[in-house]
């Protein structure tokens, strides 16, 4: 885990670390400004800017077997999530559901880490059947 953080500011990888993040600061700007409230644009805006943040910070995984783990783990955070809340409310104990932490953890954290696993996993998978074709 330190190879990897440390990584990032290597040579090879610093150029597409700063463009990365500087991406995700200028879209999540923008949906700010733009307003993500019942805003469509917004919203597509700041989910855009978290997709690339996740990418700033994982661009240097080569392996699709990294991006599969960060699929399966965000499903099953909201597995954990819907099964958590669904036990609270047959217990009747709504009062610790806290909407907006529930809310955020699906929709900001979870589904943008979905999206980057299918993305990074696509991605690495085309890369080496090109260097395959490639090499015959």
């Amino acid at each position: 885990m330190k190879k990897h953080f440390i990584s990032l500011f290597d040579p090879a990888h610093l150029k597409w670390t700063i463009s990365l993040f500087v991406i995700a600061v200028l879209l999540t700007i923008s949906a700010s400004l733009t307003g993500i409230s019942d805003n469509p644009p917004g919203i597509a805006l700041l989910y855009g800017g978290i997709i690339f943040f996740f990418f700033a910070v994982l661009h240097p995984w080569k392996n699709q077997k990294n991006y599969w783990i960060l699929l399966i783990v965000c499903i099953g955070i909201l597995l954990l999530e819907w099964l958590g809340i669904t036990i609270l409310d047959i217990l009747d104990r709504t009062e610790y559901i806290n909407e907006a932490i529930a809310m955020g953890v699906a929709f900001l954290i979870c589904m943008p880490g979905i999206v980057v696993g299918i993305i990074g996993a696509s991605i690495c998978t085309f890369k080496k059947k090109f260097r395959q074709d490639k090499s015959s």
